[in-house]
């Protein structure tokens, strides 16, 4: 992607409130080691960054490198994973480090994509903030969040047209990697998804939707079901019982699983016992 040869209003203030309020503590900021970014962002995944804060250090002083991962069991790396939510994500991440192991980096987003678990989103993450290469706009959730309304003026737009805007509105002075950051933070700090802080926004001069915000964030429906009580808290009790003591019997993990609500239903703990084999998180 070719260098934006003007700063656009709205993104004028950005580099020096990033500079100055930006999350610069955040300790995978202030590495480009590919593995560490990827174990950062796998386990950014639906989990808030107060909970992968020490998890993130842990788990890389534990395996540093996709080979030392990539040499552990599985149950391992689940066992280390525990707490942090959605054991697919770590048993991804197990093969993923197996892939590079075995391979090395893949150079480009077509070849990480080829990594499990890896989407266009994580692979454009890699390329920007480990590999610091050129390409598409690592967009998630958030970033996409604030492009539609800053630069197109409403709540949500398709992919491509989201990416030309922030390509478009990039300014000169900050590389892809910092401006990728800093939009990550303006939308985990003040345009959030149910409300907009444009009081304080570095973008309010210039964004198309400051007069729309104005009268509030409608709240967006709720996409997922509350974890407590769920088939999700179910399965993940179940699989910590089984890293404890594979060879249990059904009987056995009914009765520790028997306090959880989703438990009740007849036949709830085999199904989720054969949702957890179908994914490969126990064997036995």
């Amino acid at each position: 992607m070719g260098a934006v040869n003007t700063v656009p209003s709205a993104t004028a203030g950005l580099a020096a409130w990033y500079a100055a309020g930006g999350r610069h503590v955040l300790p995978w900021r202030r590495t480009r080691d590919p593995w560490a970014v990827l174990v950062s962002e796998v386990m950014l995944q639906q989990t808030p960054v107060a909970r992968v804060l020490s998890r993130w250090s842990r788990f890389l002083e534990r395996w540093p490198t996709p080979e030392s991962c990539a040499a552990a069991s599985l149950d391992e790396v689940l066992r280390e994973w525990d707490g942090l939510g959605y054991p697919r994500r770590a048993a991804a991440l197990w093969c993923s480090a197996t892939m590079i192991a075995a391979g090395g980096w893949p150079s480009d987003e077509t070849g990480l994509r080829s990594l499990p678990g890896v989407g266009p989103y994580t692979a454009r993450a890699l390329l920007c903030l480990a590999f610091d290469r050129p390409g598409a706009p690592a967009r998630d959730v958030n970033l996409g969040r604030v492009a539609a309304r800053c630069y197109l003026g409403v709540e949500t737009a398709p992919g491509a047209r989201l990416d030309a805007a922030l390509e478009t509105h990039r300014p000169a002075s900050m590389s892809w990697r910092d401006y990728t950051l800093a939009l990550f933070d303006v939308g985990a700090l003040l345009c959030r998804r149910r409300s907009a802080a444009c009081e304080r926004c570095p973008l309010a001069p210039g964004c198309a939707s400051r007069a729309r915000l104005a009268d509030g964030v409608e709240a967006p429906p709720r996409k997922q079901a509350p974890y407590p009580g769920s088939m999700r808290q179910l399965r993940g009790a179940i699989l910590r019982a089984m890293l404890a003591r594979p060879d249990q019997s059904v009987a056995a993990l009914e009765r520790a699983v028997a306090a959880l609500p989703a438990a009740a239903r007849p036949g709830a703990v085999v199904e989720a016992l054969a949702a957890l084999r179908r994914e490969g998180l126990v064997t036995a």
